[in-house]
Formats: C-alpha cells, sequence, structure tokens
C-alpha cells in the first residue's frame, strides 16, 4: 500500500517520507490569489497554513521531494472562473518546471486547459464526486489517470469502478477529515476559525481584524449530522479490501494539521496494515489515541445520500417537478410512478429531477427512457446532476430520437447556494465580536466586504465558463444538443445554451 500525505513546508518532507509517505500533495495560495479573492478557500478548499504561499516556499518543497525521491502532487481541486483558470493554467506550469508531480483537479475547464500538458499526471479529486463508469471515463478521456474516490464509495464498488475503466488508478481516504456531507457538493466555506474571547463589556480597542463572515466559529456543517466528529477517523480495517480491489494507494487528509498529527497517523496505518486480523488494529488504534476506533467506512460513513439542502433559484411556477435533485430514493419513487399502467401522461412543462447516480442508479435510469418518452411529452426535461449521466443521457436521447430535453442541474453546474452568498454580502448579518487572533492576541473581527472577484466566483457556475463549455462539448459530442438549465426542487432559473 502507497500513502499519499499532505506537505506543509520544506522541511517537513524528510520526515514524512522516513515515516512511510510514498507520495506527498500540497496546497498553494500566493499573493496573486489573496490580493484578488482574499485569504480564503477558494483556491483549493483550505486557508491558512494549509497552503504554501510563496513561489520560493513551493519550489523548496518540490526540490526537497525530489531529493526524497518522491512524488509530489498540486491540489487545485475546486472549481474556477476564466480568469483563475488563465493565472491557474502558469501555475501548472511553472510547477511542471520546477519539478512537480501532477495535480490533484476537480474543475473541468482546467481539466480542459491541461490537456496538453504531457509533464503533468492529472488526478481527479474527490470533489468531482465520480461514483460511475462513464464519469471516471469522461475523465480519463481527459487525460485523468487516478481518481480520488468519493468517502461513500469501499473497497467491492471501488474495484468495479476501475475495472471498467482501462488505465485509471485510484485513492481513498484512510485518515482525517470525515464529513458528513459528500464534500464535492458542499456550499459551506472552509475558513479559519476565529475563537471568541470574553470581554467585560467596556470599550474594546482590541486592533481589527476584517472578515466577510464575523459569525465564523467552525463548519457550519459540524452543528448538522455530527456523527462524523470522531477526531481521528481511520481506514485501517479496510485497508486490504481496497487492495485487493485495485486501489493502491491510501491517502491522509488534514492539510494543515501540525506535523505530528500527519507522522503519528502514518506510522498508526503502516502498522495496522501488517497485523494479522481487525481486532489487533482496533487495539492498535486505542493505545495509540487513547479512545475506540472511529472507522471512516464502519456503521456511520458518508451516505452516498448526504448531499447537504439547496436553496433554490427562483422558481418557475409553469413548470412541474418530478423526483429530486438530492435523493435516489425520490426519483425512484417518481420513475415508479411513471411505469404504473394508470400513471397519467405528462405535460411538455416537467421537469424530472436526477440527483447524482451510482453505476446501478444510472442503469436504471437507462432503462427506463422508452416509459419516459411514452409518458413525458415532447419537450419535457431530464435534469442531471453528474458527469457520466449527462454524457449518457445526452447520446441515448440523440441516437433513439427521443423527444427529451437534458438539462444540468445545480450540483454538475457547481453553483453556491444564494443564501450563503447573500450572507456574506450583507454587513447587518455580520456584527463585531471579540476573538483570539491568529498569533492568539486579542483581536475585534469586523466586517469588511468580500472581494468583487471573490463574489463573481461564488456568483458564477463553473460549468459556463468557456473553457469547461469546450470541454462538455468535446465529451458530448459536436453538434448534439442539450441546454445548460440550472433545476432545483423548488424551480427552473432561465436556461442558455451551451
Amino acid at each position: 500500500m502507497r500513502y499519499s500525505v499532505p506537505v506543509n513546508a520544506a522541511e517537513e518532507v524528510p520526515a514524512l517520507v522516513e515515516a512511510g509517505a510514498s507520495e506527498l500533495y500540497c496546497g498553494y495560495l500566493d499573493a496573486w490569489w489573496r490580493e484578488r479573492y482574499a485569504d480564503h478557500d477558494s483556491a483549493s478548499r483550505r486557508q491558512g497554513r494549509a497552503n504554501l504561499a510563496t513561489p520560493d516556499e513551493l519550489e523548496r518543497t518540490v526540490r526537497a521531494a525530489a531529493s526524497a525521491g518522491v512524488p509530489i502532487h498540486l491540489a487545485l481541486n475546486v472549481r474556477y472562473t476564466e480568469p483563475q483558470l488563465d493565472h491557474l493554467e502558469g501555475l501548472c506550469t511553472a510547477f511542471a518546471e520546477m519539478g512537480g508531480t501532477g495535480v490533484i483537479a476537480s474543475d473541468l475547464g482546467l481539466l480542459w486547459r491541461l490537456r496538453g500538458h504531457d509533464g503533468l499526471e492529472r488526478t481527479l479529486s474527490l470533489l468531482a464526486v465520480a461514483q460511475n463508469v462513464p464519469t471516471l471515463a469522461a475523465y480519463r478521456r481527459l487525460g485523468v489517470t487516478r481518481v480520488a474516490l468519493p468517502r461513500f464509495v469501499g473497497p467491492d464498488e471501488a474495484g468495479s469502478l476501475l475495472r471498467a475503466v482501462p488505465g485509471m488508478e485510484a485513492s481513498f481516504m484512510a485518515f482525517f477529515d470525515k464529513c458528513p456531507w459528500v464534500d464535492g457538493y458542499c456550499t459551506h466555506r472552509h475558513g479559519v476559525t476565529c475563537l471568541s474571547r470574553e470581554t467585560d463589556g467596556a470599550a474594546d480597542d482590541a486592533p481589527a481584524l476584517p472578515t466577510f463572515d464575523t459569525t465564523y466559529r467552525s463548519h457550519a456543517c459540524l452543528g448538522r449530522a455530527a456523527r462524523y466528529l470522531e477526531p481521528y477517523p481511520c481506514a485501517a480495517c479496510h485497508l486490504r479490501g481496497f487492495e485487493r480491489n485495485g486501489v493502491g494507494t491510501a491517502k491522509l487528509g488534514g492539510r494543515g494539521r501540525p506535523l505530528d498529527e500527519r507522522l503519528r497517523a502514518l506510522r498508526f496505518l503502516r502498522q495496522a496494515h501488517d497485523l494479522p486480523d481487525d481486532a489487533a488494529r482496533r487495539e492498535l488504534y486505542q493505545r495509540t489515541y487513547g479512545c475506540p476506533c472511529a472507522c471512516y467506512y464502519g456503521p456511520s460513513r458518508q451516505g452516498r445520500e448526504a448531499i447537504e439542502p439547496l436553496v433554490a433559484p427562483p422558481s418557475d411556477a409553469q413548470r412541474e417537478l418530478m423526483g429530486s435533485q438530492t435523493s435516489v430514493s425520490e426519483l425512484r419513487e417518481a420513475l415508479a410512478r411513471l411505469a404504473c399502467a394508470d400513471g397519467h401522461d405528462c405535460g411538455a412543462e416537467v421537469t424530472l429531477l436526477v440527483p447524482p447516480l451510482s453505476q446501478a442508479g444510472l442503469e436504471a435510469l437507462v432503462a427506463a427512457l422508452p416509459t419516459l418518452s411514452e409518458r413525458l411529452q415532447p419537450g419535457a426535461h431530464v435534469c442531471v446532476n453528474d458527469l457520466g449521466t449527462l454524457v449518457t443521457l445526452v447520446r441515448e436521447v440523440a441516437e433513439r430520437g427521443l423527444p427529451l430535453q437534458v438539462t444540468m442541474g445545480t450540483l454538475l453546474a457547481r453553483i453556491d447556494s444564494p443564501d450563503e452568498v447573500a450572507h456574506f454580502l450583507a454587513p447587518h448579518e455580520n456584527p463585531s465580536r471579540p476573538v483570539w487572533g491568529p498569533d492568539g492576541e486579542p483581536r475585534t473581527l469586523v466586517y469588511a466586504p468580500p472581494p468583487v472577484a471573490l463574489v463573481r466566483h461564488w456568483q458564477r457556475p463553473s460549468a459556463t465558463e468557456p473553457s469547461a463549455q469546450e470541454a462538455l462539448a468535446w465529451l458530448v459530442g459536436t453538434g448534439i444538443p442539450y441546454e445548460f438549465g440550472t433545476v432545483s426542487d423548488a424551480g427552473v432559473a432561465p436556461r442558455e445554451p451551451l
């Protein structure tokens, strides 16, 4: 088993490699990005010390990895607007020239831009939520050679997916950073927490610490579905299962965590892998962490339908909505109603909402297409939310001549929640509060509006950017028409041609 471990400084490389790191990955948040988008998670879903900050730091870390004989990957794993892609393409070129191994990405536009960069390996981030064969095959066509599997995909399903896509390797999450929501569909910001400090009510002259979210104390998801909050979630008992199914890399999260925590986790996993049974692994966990083990893929594993409820765009009262773009069970019920002999025929102003689908779910939807075409009148919409389902349905509809329109939903389009964005734009939602600053000093957190460029980044669906549209048109097939439409359970936003 190989181990992929985050690195936060060049000086950490020797210790991580000595502890057993087979490869390293890092984040990067440089001055260009901070000047335009602030110290925000818009570059790689992490802020602050989870990122290298200067070209010199990045180059020294790359050189240290080369000296130690291990690959190093750069995390550019969220979604981007076109001006950001211009910068990131140059960054990737510079990273390759430094000796960097590859990038971890999820944005279609970025992968499209990198298709000619043969010197950089491309790993698909788990934020892409690749859970069916056509999705993996589409990204494979874009030059991706390895996928970080979603947290809900276990060993057996992983093996099935990989066997169907020749040339695709995989990694899985083995320690740290277990989430209640499916990461790629989460609209929470991942910022640096500032802890509140008590005051006596007197005038507070502590220096201001400007931010566009003064209420941020921790990730918003910590107040919901909090069974994932074990401090050290672990997949030690599943290492060999993934290995048997062809998944050869165990990934540790924890970018930004102290070095000693990452080293302890790495040493623990390597030792646990070689133990004879799971009872011995649980005993080792108890000795190492002083508490019963918290299993990554056990009873409280992340669910496939653990998708954060979406805030709807403006509704269209003329359109009837069936199914759900966050629930497979609701889609299944809608398909069953349509298949009933006494089911009513639906008009053109109908949208069937389809959540992201597993391979089995996608096959069931394709099998239901003849029924849909009979029960839904010409012009009815099927709104999909994963890349594989989009590519498959557009081709199936075109080849069969079915009178259905395929549209893209908010999850696949990667649109931020309007309510979340409005919160960051509203001073009255962000009262000042006394906090302890980054170095433990007294500060006063005060509201400052987000940079205009960052607001555009939030409000602009990455799938509408020119580079992403070129990628989609190439993947689907030139000349096969379909629509870009953002649809939620409460309505349909205006559509425009791709």
